[in-house]
């Protein structure tokens, strides 16, 4: 692993995203504090609204985590928006791990629970709408029914109407995606033509509440004069839109702090329950009327956008230059120092490394195409800007081992992403950062461009040896391996050429004796294997000292460098030693016989 500390894994997606940022600073600072490595395996799931399949070889990542090698474990089952990946994750995890693993957003049978109760999250903000806002018609935006929190959420809705005597479904329920994709129908589905307008619409999570905001205002709503919409968890981007979100706190923060502290004291023995709760705060906000925008506020934030904007210019910029750079190296080497060079931009860093897979031969996938992980892996680049790992060897190790142990025994924070193009399986990267925060998302177009740069070298590679192997068989006869006519003229040419002025040298011919009544009476297969035989004699006897080559069917040449009469004559000696001892062990119905001429010159 990383070097004798024990480390905590935490497994979530997309750490830069909302309020996964602050989770993550939260948990490395605790973790830090303790004397833990923080290990962040960090999904990313659909790229885009279309690349739904980047996810699906993102999976393969789950078969070389090393689960025993953690001292223990944090789940983040709500940030994992990857169908499906819930289920592995959680198998591997009961059947591999031997660490306590803490569930921070939701509950898990047979982990220990932080979870955060959104039951009462829910009926706190319905409540507020009813009590202080009077509110009757209230509508929701539920996530989607395949996510837990989706389910967890919705249910505690419908509850909460019930206890106030009000219809279950309210003024509508409408099924999102946690995420800003489904806001314009759901805009239709509450606010369409001849539909009663809900007083309220409470949302399952915030983006979805900050997206339908933006779709009623396109239909002329004035938010929250002719309707209110509030979001739920808390995240960054709805304290910052305007107008500002009335939501429900999750606590992230406490979350965090709480579950690196539950593990530390589970390995120094405390007893824990399986679950324990977070209550929910409620943040008042501009969207339900509660508090009003500050101007001077804004003003200064959107001069703090203005700067971002002109920076983030800049940086796409460097990226689309490294780019260009990146795809036309011919080596690994040079993929290593372009990426040093260039990858700046992204958050400051210790340490950055791709672990390439490594096959039974001792290829690694930039060598050989491979569509699933292998149990070895070699440190193909390795930017160590801070001297972690001074002094150290690159070498093959197991995927137990995971990546090389640093020189350097202090805290460590590691991100751990899949190395993939397609369902072209590389490996992993890792990136050790400086501080307790988190990467930009400039990182993960980083990754990209490099996923894409090693995809274009394995071809180079590919293409390398394709021209090579056609330039071995263009010289060399098929059957035999030694040289063809072709290659025999160019070799003897060329070794003719670099002899020194007055030396000699000698030309053989060696014809097989009796190859067609061997093919007439036992078969071409078994002539084949006659020639072969031969030819292992003369590779035997030649070997490094001549150029030898099969010129014809039954005919062989030898050219012999700085050759002298004695020379050739213990040559022809040797060769027919061997050949007298090839027939007394092989049991065959023939012997095998050649004639063997020399001539020294």
């Amino acid at each position: 692993m990383i070097n004798s500390r024990k480390s905590i894994a935490i497994f979530t997606c997309q750490v830069t995203l909302g309020y996964r940022r602050f989770f993550c600073e939260a948990v490395n600072q605790a973790a830090i504090e303790k004397g833990y490595n923080v290990v962040f395996y960090n999904f990313y799931g659909i790229v885009g609204s279309k690349h739904t399949d980047y996810s699906d070889y993102e999976y393969k990542l789950v078969d070389v985590i090393p689960f025993s090698q953690f001292s223990g474990i944090i789940f983040d089952e709500e940030s994992i928006a990857i169908e499906g990946l819930v289920d592995t994750l959680v198998a591997k995890i009961k059947e591999k791990a031997t660490c306590p693993v803490v569930s921070v957003s939701s509950f898990m049978e047979g982990f220990y629970n932080l979870c955060f109760d959104d039951n009462a999250g829910i009926d706190l903000i319905v409540r507020h709408l009813y009590d202080h806002h009077g509110f009757r018609r209230i509508g929701f935006m539920s996530g989607p029914m395949w996510h837990k929190d989706g389910v967890k959420r919705y249910h505690a809705f419908k509850a909460t109407m019930k206890a106030l005597g009000l219809p279950e479904e309210g003024a509508g329920i409408f099924e999102g995606d946690f995420w800003y994709n489904k806001a314009k129908e759901a805009a239709e589905f509450f606010a369409g033509e001849g539909k009663e307008l809900p007083e309220a619409i409470v949302c399952a999570n915030d983006y979805m509440a900050m997206a339908l905001c933006n779709e009623l205002k396109n239909k002329g709503l004035r938010i929250p004069d002719d309707i209110i919409i509030t979001g739920f968890d808390g995240v960054e981007e709805g304290q910052e839109y305007i107008p500002r979100l009335t939501t429900v706190d999750h606590r992230r923060d406490d979350i965090a702090k709480q579950a690196v502290t539950l593990i530390d004291n589970i390995l120094k023995g405390n007893k824990y329950p399986e679950t324990s709760y977070v209550e929910p705060e409620l943040i008042l906000g501009d969207s339900c009327g509660c508090t009003r925008a500050d101007p001077n506020v804004e003003i200064e934030r959107l001069n703090d956008y203005a700067d971002f904007s002109r920076t983030i210019h800049y940086y796409l910029s460097d990226i689309i230059g490294a780019t260009l750079k990146m795809n036309i190296v011919e080596s690994i080497s040079e993929l290593e120092r372009s990426f040093a060079d260039y990858a700046v931009n992204f958050g400051g860093y210790r340490s950055f490394c791709v672990m390439t897979y490594v096959d039974e031969n001792g290829k690694t996938s930039l060598e050989k195409g491979m569509n699933a992980p292998t149990q070895k892996a070699y440190p193909s680049i390795l930017v160590d800007r801070k001297g972690d790992y001074k002094g150290i060897e690159r070498k093959v190790i197991t995927t137990d081992e995971f990546l090389p142990t640093e020189s350097v025994d202090e805290p460590r924070i590691v991100y751990i992403t899949s190395m993939h193009c397609g369902d072209r399986c590389f490996g992993y990267s890792s990136v050790s950062m400086t501080g307790t925060g988190a990467f930009n998302e400039f990182y993960y177009v980083w990754i990209a461009t490099l996923a894409v740069a090693m995809e274009s070298l394995l071809r180079h590679n590919n293409i390398g040896e394709l021209i090579t192997n056609l330039e071995y068989t263009s010289i060399r006869d098929g059957l035999t391996g030694l040289y063809n006519r072709r290659g025999f003229e160019l070799r003897s040419y060329e070794a003719a050429k670099c002899m020194k002025k007055g030396s000699t040298a000698c030309a053989m011919v060696i014809d097989m004796d009796g190859l067609k009544r061997i093919n007439d009476r036992y078969g071409h297969a078994e002539g084949d294997i006659a020639i072969k035989n031969l030819a292992d004699i003369i590779g035997t006897v030649f070997k490094d000292k001549a150029i030898a080559g099969r010129t014809g069917g039954d005919e062989f040449y030898v050219f012999v460098p700085e050759c002298t009469e004695d020379t050739a004559a213990i040559f022809k000696k040797q060769f027919y030693f061997l050949l007298s001892d090839i027939n007394n062990n092989l049991d065959k119905p023939y012997e095998l016989s050649a004639s063997f001429g020399t001539f020294v010159h």
